[in-house]
């Protein structure tokens, strides 16, 4: 494919496969929290690994989801408000 001007939207970039079993825990933390509670999936989450490579994934979904394209904005603000409380926690970690 040609190159393209938005760099986040790149068809050709390819994924860090190193990360996916981090990116994943965060995410399923993230999933943990809108279902359960904050603390809960804090207190869940894996200790060592790569917790700058996760928050770094997780803020580039919440820096992308599209409203209303994606979902609703209370919807979004949701996702995105539980996003940062678990990036927060990976920094802590890192």
């Amino acid at each position: 494919m040609p190159p393209v001007r938005a760099e986040y939207a790149d068809p050709n970039a390819t994924p860090n496969e190193n990360f996916v079993d981090y990116v994943d825990a965060a995410l399923r933390a993230v999933a943990q929290s809108l279902l359960e509670s904050p603390a809960a999936a804090e207190a869940g989450l894996v200790q060592g690994g790569e917790p700058a490579a996760a928050a770094e994934a997780l803020a580039y979904l919440r820096d992308r989801v599209g409203v209303p394209r994606d979902m609703p904005h209370r919807s979004a603000q949701l996702l995105r408000a539980h996003l940062n409380h678990i990036i927060d926690a990976l920094e802590k970690q890192a």
